[in-house]
């Protein structure tokens, strides 16, 4: 008997305190909304001379070819800004 006291006790307060839980809610409005963005991480680039462009003169097939080589660069990157997530303010979609 004692058991069952405890059971409808239990029972009793819980189904009191459910509809104050949803009042509160109802109560509650939208302000604002917003979307997460992430922003990528933004780099300093400064390109390093390897070796400086060139030109040979090549012998094949009885021709005479002048070939041309490009410079070759090394790209060294510095870290300005790390990634981060941004939240932008939206229009709220009801």
């Amino acid at each position: 008997m004692n058991m069952v006291k405890t059971a409808m006790i239990a029972c009793l307060v819980l189904l009191t305190s459910t509809p104050s839980a949803q009042a509160g809610s109802d109560r509650a409005r939208v302000v604002a909304c917003y979307k997460e963005t992430t922003v990528p991480a933004r780099y300093d680039v400064k390109e390093v001379l390897i070796k400086e462009p060139s030109r040979k003169y090549v012998r094949r097939n009885g021709l005479v070819l002048l070939l041309e080589y490009p410079a070759i660069y090394r790209e060294d990157k510095t870290l300005v800004e790390a990634e981060h997530v941004l939240m932008r303010e939206v229009v709220c979609k009801r």
